[in-house]
């Protein structure tokens, strides 16, 4: 005698407690799927496009500008640094760290039509914002049309 199996789907609002939970216990137990086994971590950043290059917004809070270095070599953009554990305290008074700490590490391949001489990077507010520039070959242009 067979028997049917009835899989009804969890509602959100029932699964959203312990979904995060679980997912947290998950990446503590197997590791952030962007960090290595050195430590290093990944920070978020979004990449925007315009017609003039692109702009990386990259999240470091608690970094200071000194502490960041951007550079760039065969078309990729490097941002690495150290964000250190805060200076007046030790790890033993806290029940949960989530924030990471240590080195940082961020690479991104640029397409080959920017201008690398002209990268400019500011920082203000914890967001780090790199401006990459197109080459002037790659900008839109409009072609005027001859008549005969």
């Amino acid at each position: 005698m067979a028997r049917e199996i009835l899989r009804r789907p969890v509602p959100a609002s029932v699964a959203a407690p312990w979904q995060d939970d679980f997912q947290r216990i998950v990446q503590q137990f197997f590791g952030d799927a962007d960090a290595s086994l050195s430590g290093v971590f990944s920070p978020v950043l979004d990449v925007e496009e315009n017609d003039e290059g692109f702009t990386l917004h990259v999240e470091l809070p608690g970094v200071a500008p000194t502490d960041v270095d951007v550079s760039i070599e065969d078309s990729v953009l490097t941002i690495a640094g150290q964000r250190d554990f805060y200076s007046e305290k030790n790890a033993e008074g806290f029940r949960r760290i989530e924030r990471r700490f240590g080195r940082f590490h961020r690479a991104v391949r640029l397409p080959d039509r920017v201008d690398p001489d002209n990268i400019s990077a500011t920082y203000k507010d914890g967001l780090l914002t790199v401006t990459v520039p197109k080459a002037e070959s790659a900008k839109p242009r409009r072609i005027e049309v001859a008549a005969n």
